[in-house]
């Protein structure tokens, strides 16, 4: 890991999303061209993704292995990737549900993408670019860091307390699926593969749970403080406020 060609990846490939998200920025005014930039991206992906079953079965004469993660949830990034398809397939972009899988994306995506980037299991065991699988599994990594970014630069992500509910949303949602990946393996009479890392973690020496909770808390007091430049009215507590009195105005 982090030899040259670690390094020059890394390097090309933050530039290149940089460049591109900023040229977007000024380019791309209309929804209909944002909406297919984020589809491009999140399509390009997943066939990225899957693409080294195809490779291997061909170089192989059609020996090739499915590894877990072709068949399930069961990394981190396996799930940001399929809510990035979602969010490029939702045509209401007002919808709650969009709004919730969107922002998440955005910080999600971030913190996989550069994650998956900087410290990737394949290329540390294979240090080379040479390995298609090693490659598809940077460039799957770059085009979803590039994809989940545009998600903020195309405004689809407004900065705001909601977003908490988003990451909360998202980490339960990678909860849920570790369970359920760790559960089939189990009843299948394998040993469990820590899905979503939620029986270790190989990135910090504390429980991905506690990283989660943390994580939240910290986000909650920042976005608080952040909404406190804004009017009184227009903070997450009043309009919670009016939301409620609404509520109970439509139901008396």
């Amino acid at each position: 890991m982090f030899n040259l060609q670690h390094i020059l990846y890394l390097a090309i490939s933050f530039a290149l999303t940089i460049g591109l998200l900023v040229l977007f920025e000024i380019k791309v005014k209309d929804q209909k061209s944002k909406n297919l930039i984020v589809s491009i991206s999140a399509v390009i992906t997943v066939i990225i993704h899957y693409s080294n079953i195809w490779v291997e079965f061909f170089t192989t004469g059609g020996q090739n292995t499915v590894e877990a993660n072709h068949i399930l949830p069961v990394y981190p990034c396996n799930v940001v990737m399929w809510m990035l398809l979602i969010v490029s397939l939702i045509k209401n972009k007002n919808r709650v549900i969009f709004k919730l899988l969107a922002d998440f994306c955005f910080y999600g995506g971030i913190v996989c993408g550069v994650i998956g980037l900087v410290f990737n299991a394949n290329f540390d065991a294979n240090p080379t670019l040479l390995n298609y699988n090693v490659l598809k599994g940077m460039l799957s990594h770059s085009t979803m860091l590039f994809g989940c970014l545009y998600l903020m630069v195309g405004g689809y992500v407004k900065i705001g307390m909601f977003n908490v509910l988003s990451v909360i949303f998202g980490l339960g949602t990678f909860v849920c699926c570790g369970l359920l990946v760790n559960w089939l393996y189990t009843k299948f009479g394998m040993t469990p593969i820590d899905g979503m890392f939620l029986l270790s973690n190989p990135y910090f020496p504390v429980s991905p749970m506690i990283l989660g909770i943390g994580a939240i808390i910290l986000m909650f007091i920042i976005l608080a403080l952040y909404e406190n430049r804004l009017p009184k009215e227009e903070r997450w507590y009043s309009r919670l406020k009016k939301y409620i009195e609404e509520e109970i105005k439509e139901r008396v």
